[in-house]
């Protein structure tokens, strides 16, 4: 027995199907019509929810801190250290000159060498060191101190005497200002830990005392000789190149 589905059942009441509509041509190609917007329908009673966008059950975008609030500003980088090194007017290289003299005065570290190792004067006869903190002493190769001794942060003395030579801690060269090697009556020999090395007459040829002063120029150290009159005292020198000692702590007094 064939059924005819497009005769609706009137036997099972409880159910109906939809007719299918009888197959028509194209429609008419109509110009687009803009829809008009629908009602807006109102927010559920004794609630602030709007419901009219539906449940969306994705996960929700991150929100990104409010600029203007504390917790959104983000840190400040922390500034860039500026080298002044290569503003410094040109200057021989450590180890181009062999000896310091009246007619070659100056040499310079390259950045390496002035962070490497250690500075060695031999034949001076006191070293004085000033640090970032303008904190000044001085160390003679006798033994005798004067001012106030510079550590690192390894605690160990910035400069002072090794054996019978001045020294300078070039790991640490960042914390170094300047310093001072007054000669002895033997010249005075400067090397660094490559063999590179340099030397300077105790007294210019009228009878003056060589002192080499080196400063450090951003990351690199520059010496130079100066010389001054012969019977200076280490006092005089320290005073005519503005070094003042740093007047010592008790440390015993703070702590007790």
């Amino acid at each position: 027995m064939v059924l005819n589905r497009n005769t609706p059942r009137t036997d099972i009441t409880y159910l109906t199907r939809r007719r299918k509509p009888a197959q028509a041509g194209p429609p008419a190609q109509s110009a687009p019509t803009q829809a008009a917007p629908s009602p807006a329908s109102p927010a559920a009673a004794g609630t602030g929810l709007d419901l009219r966008g539906g449940l969306d059950l994705g996960r929700s975008p991150a929100h990104s801190p409010d600029a203007h609030s504390p917790a959104g500003t983000a840190p400040a980088p922390p500034p860039a250290r500026t080298d002044i090194s290569a503003q410094a007017f040109p200057a021989p290289a450590f180890g181009s000159v062999r000896q310091l003299s009246e007619t070659d005065p100056v040499v310079r570290l390259n950045a390496r060498q002035s962070g490497i190792g250690t500075l060695l004067v031999g034949a001076a006869r006191s070293v004085t060191w000033e640090d970032n903190n303008l904190i000044t002493g001085a160390c003679t190769a006798r033994g005798d101190t004067a001012g106030t001794a510079v550590r690192t942060s390894g605690n160990r003395p910035l400069a002072g005497f090794s054996e019978q030579s001045a020294a300078v801690s070039l790991r640490h060269v960042r914390q170094l200002r300047r310093a001072l090697f007054i000669a002895g009556e033997s010249p005075l020999t400067i090397g660094i830990f490559d063999g590179t090395a340099a030397a300077a007459s105790p007294r210019n040829q009228i009878g003056e005392r060589t002192v080499l002063y080196v400063s450090r120029i951003g990351s690199v150290l520059e010496m130079r000789v100066e010389f001054v009159p012969a019977h200076s005292t280490d006092e005089d020198i320290w005073a005519a190149f503005g070094f003042t000692m740093t007047i010592p702590l008790d440390q015993r007094a703070i702590l007790h």
